[in-house]
């Protein structure tokens, strides 16, 4: 199985997973503890694979935090790390042009949401950088066998309690379902607005909400920010934690 419907693989069956639990054990309480769970998989996401892996927005110094990313990475069910930030690097390379992709003005918004991605025409030079990393046998071995490593985690997980296995399913589906709002509503302009006009994206409280991301305009001005607050009055609790969990932050000066 190629590593693209390797992540389709975990991508959908994560959200297969998250509805048939909500059918045969649906509780009111399990819909606020999904919403929660969200908010923690923005965490591992944004932390890991995003800033970290793919912008490289800070440093870790000590091996039990880059293994942590490594397992927040994995969790958050985007993809493996080699495909995803393949992926993500391009999409910052043309920005809503065409070689984007998943812009939403050259891709439906249902092939967006369902992961219909091009397959082709990746630049492999973007991943240089993890394919010499010092943990480049793990990205290997991840973008190979994926689906593998998902599906021992649905099994596992589910051996050690139903609660810890809904925990995992639900957060990952509900993140990716809060990121392709965020590339079908942002990058489209139809929620928020555009405060910098060399970017794409809208900023959008709607999006905070959901998302944890809403500054996603920010993200794209600078997208090495290992913060969505790029001013005083900006809030962004996921670059406040990424500044406690940092050992250095390059090129900023660090906040509190």
């Amino acid at each position: 199985m190629n590593p693209y419907n390797q992540t389709l693989w975990a991508v959908w069956g994560n959200h297969i997973l998250f509805a048939l639990f909500l059918v045969f054990n649906f509780e009111w309480w399990l819909l606020a503890f999904a919403f929660l769970n969200l908010h923690i998989f923005a965490f591992f996401s944004e932390a890991s694979i995003h800033r970290y892996f793919t912008h490289r927005s800070y440093r870790v110094n000590k091996r039990w935090k880059e293994h942590l990313l490594k397992v927040m990475a994995f969790l958050s069910a985007q993809g493996a790390v080699l495909s995803w930030v393949t992926v993500h690097r391009h999409h910052h390379k043309y920005e809503d042009k065409p070689g984007d992709p998943h812009s939403p003005y050259f891709f439906p918004w249902w092939k967006i949401y369902l992961g219909l991605f091009p397959k082709e025409g990746y630049e492999k030079t973007l991943i240089m950088d993890l394919v010499r990393h010092k943990d480049r046998r793990y990205f290997v071995f991840e973008n190979k066998y994926y689906w593998l490593m998902w599906t021992a985690t649905w099994i596992v997980s589910y051996a050690i309690h139903p609660l810890f296995f809904f925990f995992i399913v639900s957060g990952s589906a509900m993140w990716y379902f809060a990121t392709s709002v965020v590339n079908i509503l942002a990058h489209k302009h139809l929620v928020g607005y555009k405060k910098y006009q060399e970017a794409v994206a809208n900023n959008s409280l709607f999006l905070q909400l959901l998302t944890s991301i809403g500054n996603h305009n920010n993200h794209h001005k600078r997208p090495v920010s290992y913060t969505y607050a790029l001013e005083a009055h900006e809030r962004d609790w996921i670059g406040w934690a990424i500044r406690k969990l940092a050992d250095d932050i390059p090129g900023e000066k660090a906040r509190a």
